[in-house]
Order: C-alpha cells, then structure tokens, then sequence
C-alpha cells in the first residue's frame, strides 16, 4: 500500500511535467510549421487542399496513436511486472510483423481510393482543389503506417514508464517537415509539406526502434496471426476503434460543411481548431495520458478506492490547469492568430475571423480532457462499451447542431456544435461514473472550485489590464504583435498568482485534499 500511496503522490505530476515540456515543444515546432505554410501559400485553394488530404489519414493515424496505448500498456506491464521480457518481446515482434502487414494494406488501399473519397469531402470546391487534394493525399496515406507502427512502440515504452523519446514524436516530425520545405519548396510546392511529414514520421519511428533496443528489444520477422494474445488484443480493439472513428469524424463532417462556405473556410476552421487542440495537448493532454497506467495498476489490484482517488486528482489537477487556459485563450484570441499567421498572404480579415472561431471552441478544451479522463476509469475496469456509448451521443450532437447552426450563424455554427456537444458528453459521464462506481466524492473539490473560480476571475481582470497597457506603449512596429500577446499574458500571470494566493489556491492540502487526508 505505501508503494501505492508513493506513486499516486509523484507519478501524475512528474511524468504529466514530462509531456507536457515534449508536447509544448512539439506545439510550438507545429506553430512555426503552420506559420510557414499560410506565409508560403495564403490560404486558398492550395491549403484547402492540402487539409483536405491531410484529414483522413490524421483520422485513421490517431486511431492508432490513441487507442494503441488504452489496449497495449495494460498487456505489457503485466509481462513487465512479472519479468516475463522474452514473453513480451516475442508478443511485440508478432504484433509489429501483423500490424506492418494491416497497415501496408491501408496505405496501398489509400492510394488507389484517394480518387473516390477526396473529392466526397469536398464536393463544393472547384476542380482543381479536388485534383491537387487527391495527389496530395496519395503521399500522405503514408502516414498511417509510419504512424502506425510509432504507436505501439510508444505504447510499449509507456509500459516501462519511458517518456522522453516516446513524446517527442511530433517534435521530431514537424522540424524535420520545416527543413524540407524550407529547403524544398521551390521544387515541389504544396507537396514539399506532404513528403516532410512522411519522412519526419519515417524518422521518429528510427528513433523509437533504438530506445526499444535500449531495453533490450531486437526485431526480426514473426507472422503468427494465430496467436491467442495477439487474437485477444485485436478484438480489444473492436470498441475503441469504432468509438474513435466516430469522434473524429468531426473533421470530416467540418471539410463537407466548410466547403459550402467558400474559399478558404475549411483552412480557418483547420486553423482554429488545431490551435485549440494544440493548447489542449500541451497543458492537458499530459494529464490524461499519464493517468491510464496509475488507474490500469490500482485496477489490477483491485482498489476501487485508489482508483477513485486518482480519478478526482486527476480531473481537479486538469480544472487547475484548464481553467485559467480557457480564460487566456478566450482574451488572447486574436493577438495570438495575428503574432503567429497574419503575414503575407494570411489577411487581418482571416485573423479575426479564426480567433471568433477559437473562442467558440474552448469549452471543448477543457470538457473533452474531463470526457477522456474519466473514461480511463472504465478502459482499466475493461468496460469498453461506455466509451462508445459517449462518443455516440458526442457525434450525434455535433453533427446534428453543426448543420442546424450553420443556417443561422455561418461557419461560427460549427465550433459552437463542438463545444455544445462536450458539454452534453461530460453531463452524460458524469453520471454514467456515478451509477457505475458509486460516489465519486465530487463535494471534496467544491472548496478548490470556488478558489479556482475566484482566481481566474483576478487573472483575467489583470489581463484586460495588461490589453489596456499595450495600448499606452509605444514600441517598433516589429515587435507590435509580439506585445499584444506577451504583455497581457505577463500582467494577466502575476495577479492570477496573487489571487492564488490571496484565494490560498497554492496552498497543498487544497490541491490534493483527497491525498493529504489518505496520506
């Protein structure tokens, strides 16, 4: 038990702190890489069409890189915990050939089928949009074998709780995609930025085959489809797959609706919501990731109420955290598009309207981390079926509001269908934990909240002061745009931590309030 108490005390906060520095790294690398393509290419038709090819293989490629690690962390931590390793890399060498095999036939599938669903995704857009996104996407359906492939050895490395190599994927893939078109462009235009990312993908799976070597992994070629372990993963992943491709459909559905809109519509919304997404992965994603293996392992030890416990530090470490971000991102909307993408043929008029956009969508960016953090509680108790049953109600809303709003409010409908579709899939959690595990202990967090709500309100007068400042500040006008984000979010810091303090949110035993008392 105290080794239990140790590890929820240290193990969210260390290895969330550990990827969350890698994914603001591979944020800020994804930033410079979406700033360099809209100051290359404006958006128009080229962009529209690049997004367009880019959204099935990203749709098929993170239901790999999500999904891998809710199934395979628990199956390998259980040869690792037993020191059963030639067990585990026997198992990994079959899954990787299987897998290999699977994935060379979607991509090969995906080059002969580009011509058919392309142009299904875009039916509004003019031909030569359509041509360019099907050559396009012929080069990026390589992306879900590479990224494919990434996934389960990450998952893998997740098991032995190795996260440094493991989270710098994005990293890794998106500088080595600035290189080759800042190196390449002349050449090849649009597509430079489809063959970066497939050998930037190409080169983080180099990488994590030489970490797993590091623990002692060495591949060669095992085919043994009959294999009951590798039979029971596979219809493991029959829920979550079918959960995931109808959550991510949400990027389809914006691409068909989007392009009813005119040019350009599809990129703003790309644009907005990677920018949400974005954010989110940063400061909250860490979270949720980490959390799965500590609830996996208290659930093979059969302790509801541990599990339990991590649950709520979980959701309130994500409220800490998501919170003030939502106020932040709600103000800093449009200084941040401007600083990052208003340059050459990105207009004043496309800032504006990509920021209203941002904002419609932020209560997705805390509520969806709430929704899958939650949903790690029924993955380690082998429920799967709940999962889907939320992605369902999810997508029916989204889509069902998306195409009422879009009649009345325009684009703006859509990011307002997301975050309205968040809100009925936490109602709709919520209450699916408290049938199935009983209570929860939410009147534990009821003193934090009231804190934490006060804070946010201090942090975000103190940012509208610092907007007001700017105003009163004379600078170059090279360093115009760099101030309308920098200042207001420095003066907005400050008196949230004087209001955290003033409020005693620092103060330990209401941070962890459930730890402090087991403790």
């Amino acid at each position: 038990m105290n080794f239990y108490k140790r590890l929820s005390q240290h193990y969210l906060f260390k290895n969330a702190s550990i990827t969350a520095t890698l994914s603001a790294a591979g944020a800020v690398s994804g930033l410079i890489l979406d700033a360099s393509i809209v100051s290359i290419f404006g958006v128009g038709y080229q962009t529209d069409a690049f997004f367009t090819a880019l959204t099935l293989p990203l749709l098929l490629s993170s239901v790999f890189s999500i999904q891998c690690p809710k199934i395979l962390i628990p199956v390998f931590s259980e040869y690792f915990n037993r020191n059963q390793y030639t067990d585990a890399w026997l198992l990994l060498r079959n899954v990787v050939t299987t897998s290999f095999i699977g994935l060379a036939g979607i991509y090969l599938a995906g080059i002969v089928l580009s011509g058919i669903i392309v142009p299904l995704q875009i039916p509004g857009l003019e031909s030569r949009t359509i041509a360019l996104a099907i050559w396009l996407s012929r080069i990026l359906f390589g992306l879900v074998l590479c990224q494919g492939l990434a996934s389960i050895m990450q998952s893998v490395l997740y098991a032995r709780h190795s996260y440094l190599i493991s989270c710098s994927g994005k990293l890794v893939s998106n500088v080595v995609t600035i290189i080759f078109l800042v190196s390449s462009r002349g050449h090849f235009g649009i597509q430079a930025v489809a063959v970066g990312m497939l050998f930037g993908n190409a080169v983080q799976v180099g990488l994590l085959a030489l970490v797993l070597a590091t623990h002692g992994f060495r591949y060669h070629w095992v085919l043994k489809p009959g294999d009951a372990k590798l039979r029971e993963i596979l219809v493991s992943f029959r829920y979550p797959l079918a959960g995931h491709i109808l959550g991510e459909s949400g990027m389809i559905l914006q691409n068909v609706l989007g392009s009813f809109l005119g040019s350009g519509s599809v990129t703003v919304l790309r644009y907005g919501s990677r920018i949400v997404q974005a954010v989110a992965g940063i400061l909250l994603g860490s979270v949720v990731q980490v959390t799965l293996p500590l609830i996996a392992k208290y659930a093979a030890a059969n302790d509801l109420r541990l599990q339990k416990r991590t649950l709520l530090e979980s959701i309130q470490l994500l409220n800490l955290i998501g919170l003030p971000v939502c106020v932040w991102l709600v103000l800093t909307a449009k200084p941040l598009v401007v600083l990052f993408f208003q340059r050459g043929a990105f207009s004043a008029a496309d800032a504006a309207l990509t920021a209203l956009i941002i904002r419609f969508m932020v209560p997705d960016l805390l509520l969806g981390r709430i929704v899958s953090v939650t949903q790690t509680l029924f993955y380690a108790n082998l429920d799967l079926r709940t999962p889907l049953i939320s992605t369902i109600i999810y997508t029916a809303v989204n889509t069902t509001v998306a195409v009422v709003l879009l009649h009345f409010v325009g684009v703006v409908g859509i990011p307002l269908a997301v975050s309205l579709a968040s809100i009925s899939n936490t109602i709709y959690m919520i209450s699916r934990l408290r049938s199935r595990f009983g209570s929860l202990g939410w009147a534990e967090m009821w003193g934090f909240t009231c804190r934490l709500v006060s804070t946010c309100v201090v942090g975000g007068g103190g940012f509208v002061v610092g907007t007001k400042l700017v105003t009163l500040t004379t600078v170059p006008y090279s360093l115009t745009k760099l101030l309308a984000v920098a200042m207001p979010t420095a003066f907005g810091m400050c008196v949230f931590i004087i209001g955290a303090l003033l409020f005693r949110l620092v103060d330990t035993r209401l941070l962890l309030p459930i730890g402090g008392r087991a403790s």
